[in-house]
């Protein structure tokens, strides 16, 4: 079964969107399919109300849901290599784009983390930033984005034709 490693703008829209679906999100948590970078966790604490006590007990419950990098040497090496290599810019097809750091939260986005968890862990980022999909894919890294997960996990009813 699937792992997905979300990014904060996902988990919005989800919340947005499906916040009536949520226990969907909840039982991922709950059978270890969910993971949320730290920078992610901290990024919701600040920004967010109902969303963050909703994945603060997710963590409570099943502490796994929230991945500490530096506690782990494999992926806090790997996040800072994807950091120095796709933070400033990403080259593709030798035309440059905008890297992780030229987001809204500059330095302190955790799109690095959300990238090196899933070339770690093997995990599918969900995610619909640019820099985060060029990222995945040059480190071969499965990307969707939160509107296919939602679909996936069962989120979305199907309109019925007939």
């Amino acid at each position: 079964m699937d792992t997905y490693v979300l990014d904060s703008d996902a988990l919005i829209n989800l919340h947005e969107h499906f916040s009536g679906q949520f226990n969907k999100l909840r039982r991922l948590a709950q059978n270890g399919r969910l993971a949320v970078p730290e920078g992610v966790y901290r990024e919701l604490n600040r920004t967010t109300g109902k969303l963050f006590k909703n994945l603060d007990k997710w963590k409570e419950r099943n502490p796994s849901v929230v991945v500490f990098v530096r506690r782990q040497p494999r992926l806090a090496s790997e996040f800072t290599r994807i950091e120095m290599a796709y933070g400033e810019k990403i080259e593709v097809g030798g035309k440059e784009y905008n890297g992780f750091w030229k987001s809204r939260a500059g330095k302190r986005a955790a799109d690095g983390q959300v990238v090196a968890i899933g070339r770690v862990h093997g995990h599918i980022v969900v995610s619909d930033d640019r820099a985060v999909g060029l990222a995945c894919m040059l480190e071969n890294v499965k990307c969707i984005g939160w509107k296919e997960f939602a679909r996936r996990i069962g989120m979305v009813k199907q309109a019925q034709l007939f």
